[in-house]
């Protein structure tokens, strides 16, 4: 008599070991009854699990892997923009350093012709306020070049 309630009860317990979903089939519950667990290991529903989190891991490693190279990539500009703008201010120390020498060279020759001397006063006062000026980096380096073509222009003038 056992034998055939045995024999009755094996196939519900093959159907409802076959009714488990691979979502059911998580190793970390503790609710689950031996028949699921016996049901998901045979019907590749583990398997099936592990290999849906495997693609999840390696879809989220290849984000991670554009990001860092993303990351790579901004901080490689932000690095070239840096070392530019030190660059462009040490461009503009120059041409002031070199505007001021070029002033200096000019005034000495104008001495004696008055008309001159106003210009290179002027250029003077120019700089001066160029270099106290809150404008940009590029409106200094604008005034600047302008500075520079009109003392180019008084040592002309002077045949210097």
């Amino acid at each position: 008599m056992q034998k055939r309630y045995l024999i009755l009860l094996c196939p519900l317990i093959l159907l409802a070991g076959c009714s488990t979903t691979p979502e059911q089939c998580d190793p970390t519950n503790t609710n689950i009854g031996i028949v699921d667990k016996i049901s998901c290991n045979y019907s590749g529903n583990y398997q099936a699990r592990i290999d849906q989190k495997k693609q999840i891991l390696d879809n989220e490693t290849r984000a991670n892997q554009q990001f860092k190279e993303i990351y790579a990539t901004i901080e490689k500009q932000k690095n070239d923009t840096s070392l530019s703008v030190k660059q462009k201010q040490a461009q503009m120390q120059k041409l002031k350093t070199d505007l001021t020498k070029l002033t200096n060279e000019v005034k000495q020759k104008a001495k004696g012709r008055d008309d001159l001397q106003a210009q290179v006063n002027d250029i003077e006062q120019q700089l001066k306020k160029v270099n106290t000026s809150n404008g940009s980096e590029v409106e200094k380096q604008i005034e600047l070049d302008k500075l520079n073509k009109k003392l180019q222009q008084l040592q002309k003038a002077l045949n210097i």
